[in-house]
């Protein structure tokens, strides 16, 4: 009896000790390495240590080839971006690093830990996701609320080169400084959308503007000059003109 305790006790051990299998489409990411790599590169990648770096500093070069010639325009691209779509991952850069990542870890003999890759992407995209959201919200409700003729008044975050600037996702934090930033009044034009219904914009005619010599996204922009104003993502702040609450 005592024996046949010690050879379950065994068994659930080394059950529990397996290693994690590697899913058949990452095996063939790993051959597609070995085909690029020769042993000296991959004898470097292997003793290189898990920091900070070692997986970023292979992000181009091989992570370039990868999503170039892998994952975009090779022989099992969609069956890759398939397998990649059905565990959460959808973007090429995520896709290349964690190939990287398991291929380091494969070639030193440990668990990819793939789970915990993915769960580290999604925790790097929900913020982004969910701002996004919110924004493309923000968005429609600023489209719906002006008409073509009416006039806005813009402030716009500048940066160190003069010129003004947007932030994306999730840095929509901004407050106006009058000394250094720019608002302009202006006409809106036009209003539409590009490629999606929420993909809204204006097209704002410039009557005058704060900073003369500032540049709007680099082009230069003087008084009866026309610009666009995509509405789904800025922190730029638009209100009515004389009216003192920004969107």
């Amino acid at each position: 009896m005592k024996n046949i305790i010690v050879l379950i006790s065994i068994s659930i051990f080394l059950s529990c000790q397996e290693k994690e299998k590697i899913p058949n489409d990452l095996n063939i990411a790993f051959d597609y390495i070995n085909e690029k790599w020769d042993k000296k590169s991959i004898e470097q990648f292997k003793n290189r240590t898990e920091d900070d770096t070692t997986f970023v500093d292979y992000h181009f070069g091989i992570g370039l080839n990868i999503r170039n010639y892998l994952l975009r325009n090779g022989e099992h691209s969609e069956k890759l971006t398939r397998f990649f779509d059905s565990i959460g991952v959808h973007h090429y850069d995520d896709m290349s690093s964690i190939i990287i990542e398991s291929y380091h870890k494969h070639l030193n003999n440990k668990d990819i830990e793939l789970e915990s890759q993915v769960n580290s992407v999604k925790e790097y995209w929900k913020p982004i996701i969910d701002c996004a959201k919110i924004q493309e919200k923000k968005g429609l409700e600023i489209y719906q609320s002006y008409a073509v003729n009416d006039t806005i008044n813009i402030k716009m975050p500048v940066s160190e080169s003069n010129s003004v600037v947007d932030y994306p996702c999730p840095t929509m934090d901004w407050e106006y400084d009058e000394k250094m930033d720019l608002s302009i009044d202006g006409i809106i034009i036009e209003k539409g959308f590009s490629v999606g219904e929420t993909n809204v914009y204006f097209t704002v005619r410039i009557l005058n503007k704060s900073h003369e010599g500032t540049k709007i996204m680099m082009s230069k922009k003087n008084v009866g000059d026309e610009f666009t104003i995509m509405l789904r993502q800025t922190v730029w702040k638009i209100k009515t003109t004389g009216n003192n609450v920004y969107n």
